[in-house]
């Protein structure tokens, strides 16, 4: 952190710098997630320096899940001992290390190391990623902040498609990796988050980090935080009996995890691997199954960047409930299309065309992005590593059982069946958030954490920290 003239950089500008440096490492995660689909064509043309089979295409494609699941169990420990900064810092290693090994590899072996090291940085940034947007920002721009976490996610996916299609992959892996070597640089930058200095008893340190992240116009909040962490460290140690079965501990895990399975089963992800046959089955096999998946590519591109004003905009449960009826209305109209189509003689490429694309219009604007802000609001700081880390591992079983099974599905039911089943899952996840999901738009963080814990704070003025620091 720079002691630069407050007058110079104000703290919203200073908050996009923290978005930002999150951002570009996200945006690098994003080409490692669609690097498979640059990589194992080009791979698997004739005269391919590193040959492949059946069983090394499939390691190669699958294997970052597993090192997803171990890099959702490491970073907790990792982010509540060193602290955010430091934690960023670590997250980027394995990424720059899978992009190198990918430019030099000359075998199998090396490629397969190198997805392990994209995946075990994937599980990784999920956490890290929330935490920091969600820590660092204000309330009135946080849930925007966190909208661009999805931006950045699709943003580096078509990067790498686009640019995977114009040189090797070779060239591809070495202009991605300048994304994770920017973002390194700018976290030298960064301050350390004062909730992690606060729940660590340093608060004078605290205070002086809240202070360059928000300037002096949000004292309320740094009050909110001090105090409520004075109390939080002086009481006695939870044990993890009296942890799961509290509130503030188990409700923010059952809404995340509701939200998660909606994300996974509207088509986030079915779309991004299975698009060209997604789009055969609905819109019919004589269509350019690429064009159409580019066209949704761009959407989802464009819809993102208006998340970003719905997210700032309107409130977060207004924003999510839309979108989540939408997308359940388009998988029942796809759903309704499909069977007519089957049975009566028409093919109107316009109506399946219209559907899909407004498909991605309900995830890109307000679904993806929501599940991002929900993860870096509702978790309270006491154990807000552990919270997200077991919600991610069990959303990642969501991501694994969607992507293992739409296959088997499609040849079992058809199209429709598939859509007809998310459809019922989606049904089932958006009755329990109705119910379940306050509204946090415009709350503090620990305001959201409170709400959880049903307590109704009056926060007094700020006495002096120095008898509270911890020697």
């Amino acid at each position: 952190m720079t002691d630069i003239d407050k007058s110079l950089i104000s703290p919203f500008i200073k908050q996009c710098f923290v978005c930002a440096t999150v951002c570009i490492n996200v945006l690098s995660n994003g080409c490692a997630y669609g690097f498979p689909a640059v990589l194992l064509p080009q791979l698997k043309l004739p005269g391919s320096p590193i040959p492949l089979t059946k069983a090394q295409e499939s390691w190669i494609a699958s294997v970052a899940t597993i090192a997803m699941l171990v890099g959702n169990f490491s970073m907790p420990a990792v982010m509540d001992r060193l602290g955010r900064k430091k934690a960023h810092f670590i997250v980027m290693i394995p990424t720059a290390i899978g992009w190198l090994l990918i430019v030099f590899a000359t075998s199998v072996e090396s490629l397969i190391l190198a997805r392990i090291m994209h995946g075990l940085s994937l599980g990784q940034v999920v956490l890290i990623r929330a935490v920091i947007i969600g820590e660092y920002t204000s309330p009135r721009n946080r849930g925007a902040f966190l909208t661009l976490i999805s931006v950045a996610q699709s943003s580096g996916v078509f990067f790498v498609h686009l640019l995977g299609s114009l040189v090797s992959w070779q060239i591809t892996a070495g202009i991605s990796v300048l994304f994770t070597i920017l973002s390194f640089v700018m976290t030298f930058i960064l301050p350390e988050s004062p909730s992690w200095l606060a729940n660590n008893g340093r608060y004078n340190e605290c205070e002086k980090h809240f202070r360059w992240l928000r300037g002096d116009g949000e004292n309320e909040e740094l009050n909110e935080l001090i105090q409520a962490r004075i109390k939080h460290n002086t009481e006695r140690a939870v044990n993890i009996g009296e942890l799961i079965r509290s509130m503030e501990f188990y409700k923010p895990i059952i809404i995340s995890l509701h939200v998660s399975l909606i994300t996974y089963f509207s088509g986030a992800m079915t779309i991004a691997v299975y698009g060209t046959t997604i789009v055969s089955n609905i819109m019919g096999s004589d269509v350019d199954a690429h064009f159409w998946l580019v066209c949704l590519d761009v959407t989802r591109i464009v819809t993102s960047f208006l998340a970003v004003y719905l997210v700032r905009t309107f409130k977060r449960r207004t924003v999510l409930f839309n979108s989540v009826g939408l997308c359940l209305l388009i998988h029942v109209l796809i759903v309704s299309y499909v069977c007519v189509r089957n049975y009566v003689s028409f093919d109107y490429v316009a109506i399946p065309a219209l559907l899909l694309i407004l498909q991605c219009v309900a995830l890109s604007s307000g679904i993806l992005p929501m599940n991002n802000v929900i993860v870096g609001e509702i978790f309270p700081l006491a154990h807000r590593s552990v919270g997200i880390s077991v919600t991610t591992a069990i959303a990642t079983g969501f991501h694994f059982a969607v992507l293992k099974t739409f296959p088997y599905l499609l040849s079992g039911v058809g199209i429709e069946g598939v859509y007809g089943i998310y459809a019922s899952v989606i049904c089932y996840g958006f009755s329990v958030i109705w119910f379940a999901m306050p509204e946090t738009k415009g709350r503090t963080l620990q305001q959201i954490e409170d709400r959880f814990k049903g307590i109704q704070r009056v926060v007094p003025e700020m006495e002096s920290l120095n008898n509270n620091q911890k020697c």
